[in-house]
């Protein structure tokens, strides 16, 4: 890109645009109960995968409070934009309900004639994933939370789980029909709960293409432009970038290392096609995106 020159040595150099304060899309900030749900069928043979290079949600301790951070836009659409009464994270996305009894976000997805299942996943992770017909997915709902429990109904039955804890429910089994294999067979589903409690959660704004991360103890005003990036046989090495610009990973809370890592190459990758825009807020959190911000 223009904004990259050759690497020099072991550096390339890359520039960046700096957006003033009023320019950068604010980011969801709420401390909300968390609850997590994965729809697992582990009798299937994964036939596919649904792999993210980084993670899309970070949870972790800071200060001693329970945060997690989806660095990028993961956000059910259709969820309210202010008042959270529960933030629900899947394999497949983040939902927010304003009040509950509420049904939860889908755990399976259409695929053509077939219905795309999970065989194994992380919560904003990775997935192995199969293709069924005539699956019937099972009715989900959340009934209530509160600092101790959550409660669901799960096909019909209700079921507890209480903070700090995670529970698999095993669901009826059913018959379907692998995708691309002759005849049928039977599939147990799995629910798998899990209840970290009350979190500080952070989200890009709704609505726009932004990113948003921690400060990592760095300051926009400090960093260079155009900013020398050290790589490694051409590619961005974001160990030796974190020490150039002064981030001391080691005192960092070891999963942020994640997120440096998704920043670095989000923001600083040499072989990038544009340049990002990056904007700091007051409490330190970094907006990114790729070229120019929507100015207002």
């Amino acid at each position: 890109m223009d904004e990259a020159t050759p690497a020099e040595g072991d550096r390339a150099t890359v520039e960046w645009r700096r957006v003033s304060l009023d320019g950068v899309p604010s980011p969801v900030v709420r401390r909300v109960p968390h609850l997590e749900l994965k729809l697992e069928h582990p009798d299937l043979k994964p036939t596919g995968r649904a792999n993210r290079f980084f993670p899309d949600a970070v949870p972790y301790e800071l200060d001693g409070r329970s945060r997690v951070f989806y660095w990028r836009p993961a956000l059910s659409a259709s969820g309210p934009l202010d008042d959270w009464a529960v933030a629900c994270a899947t394999t497949h996305s983040l939902a927010a309900f304003d009040s509950l009894p509420a049904g939860v976000p889908p755990l399976v997805s259409p695929d053509g004639d077939a219905t795309m299942v999970v065989v194994d996943g992380a919560v904003g992770g990775d997935a192995t994933t199969a293709r069924v017909r005539s699956y019937d997915p099972p009715e989900l709902r959340v009934d209530a939370v509160a600092e101790s429990v959550v409660e669901l109904t799960v096909a019909g039955e209700v079921r507890e789980v209480p903070a700090g804890e995670r529970r698999r429910f095993g669901l009826a089994e059913q018959r379907v029909e692998p995708a691309g294999d002759d005849g049928e067979t039977t599939v147990a589903p799995e629910l798998v709960v899990r209840y970290p409690g009350r979190r500080e959660l952070y989200h890009p704004e709704p609505g726009t293409d932004s990113r948003v991360f921690p400060s990592f103890g760095l300051d926009l005003d400090d960093l260079s432009n155009p900013l020398p990036v050290p790589t490694a046989a051409g590619e961005l090495d974001d160990a030796a970038l974190a020490t150039a610009v002064g981030v001391d990973l080691s005192e960092r809370p070891y999963p942020e290392r994640a997120l440096w890592q998704a920043f670095a190459y989000t923001a600083f990758d040499p072989h990038a096609d544009a340049a990002p825009t990056l904007g700091q807020l007051p409490e330190g959190l970094m907006v990114l995106r790729d070229g120019a911000f929507d100015e207002q």
